[in-house]
């Protein structure tokens, strides 16, 4: 009877643990599954900020194609408007945006051999009647050789509302393209004694930049190749912006060919992207 007593009280512990643990398991998967309350809702930004494109007059139309393929290529692709404005100020449009277009391209066409103060005003101009027609506050701004020194003057003499929230600079002569002034592989500042006239100028209006721009300066080094544009000058714009603005940064892409075939090189897209974004 003890024996009989016994087997059963042992055998009762056992299903209470064993009830136990099943009642336990089932609380366990009951509070994994229960939703949990959200906290933060991490929202697309739908605002349009267009990529406002000032190329150098020397690129063809297939090199600007290019740049904007590889630019696009690491993005939704988004619509290109070509914006002109004439030497008297007439702004014209070609193409139109679509509603889903919140990160377009504008394309700049300036009058040419005209002085870069005319030429900022002119900018200036273009970009106020864009912003109405095409409905955005802020943009960012992306350059290519010379159009890099016409930018750089732009955002010297510009207000703060219609300076960049993004300045993208691409194998910009700031310091010409001579070698006897500039070393031609060197990314250090260029020597007071060694600077252009254009460099000293700009240099010397720098404190008018709005500081909370961002800015990326990109250059080729040439492998292989002959290099017109000496990587110093490309560079020395370090000396006009690094002092001012808040983010500076600056990257040396290498290519086979010359400075323009920067845009051919498939990192430029994911540079800039990756810079803006």
């Amino acid at each position: 009877m003890k024996a009989t007593t016994k087997q059963v009280l042992i055998g009762a512990t056992w299903l209470v643990v064993l009830l136990a643990m099943i009642g336990g398991t089932m609380l366990w998967q009951k509070q994994v599954h229960k939703s949990k309350p959200v906290t933060t809702i991490t929202v697309t930004s739908t605002e349009r900020i267009p990529m406002v494109l000032l190329l150098d007059d020397h690129l063809t139309h297939n090199q600007i194609q290019q740049l904007t393929a590889h630019i696009q290529n690491s993005s939704a692709t988004q619509t290109l408007v070509t914006a002109k404005i004439t030497a008297t100020g007439t702004v014209t449009f070609k193409g139109q945006l679509l509603n889903s277009d919140n990160r377009p391209y504008i394309q700049v066409q300036l009058p040419k051999n005209l002085d870069s103060n005319r030429q900022t005003h002119l900018l200036k101009q273009l970009l106020t009647v864009a912003r109405q027609q095409f409905k955005f506050r802020r943009f960012n701004l992306v350059s290519f050789g010379r159009g890099g020194l016409t930018a750089t003057n732009y955002v010297e003499h510009t207000t703060t509302s219609l300076s960049p929230q993004h300045f993208v600079l691409m194998a910009t002569p700031f310091n010409g393209t001579s070698r006897q002034s500039n070393n031609r592989r060197q990314t250090t500042p260029v020597a007071a004694k060694s600077q252009t006239a254009t460099l000293a100028k700009l240099i010397a209006h720098r404190h008018t930049i709005d500081s909370k721009m961002q800015v990326l300066i990109v250059a080729g080094k040439a492998i292989k190749a002959d290099q017109p544009l000496p990587l110093q000058s490309a560079l020395a714009g370090q000396s006009i912006f690094k002092p001012v603005v808040k983010v500076y940064q600056q990257k040396v892409l290498r290519s086979w060919r010359t400075q323009s075939g920067l845009l051919n090189n498939h990192q430029i897209g994911n540079t800039i992207q990756t810079f803006i974004n």
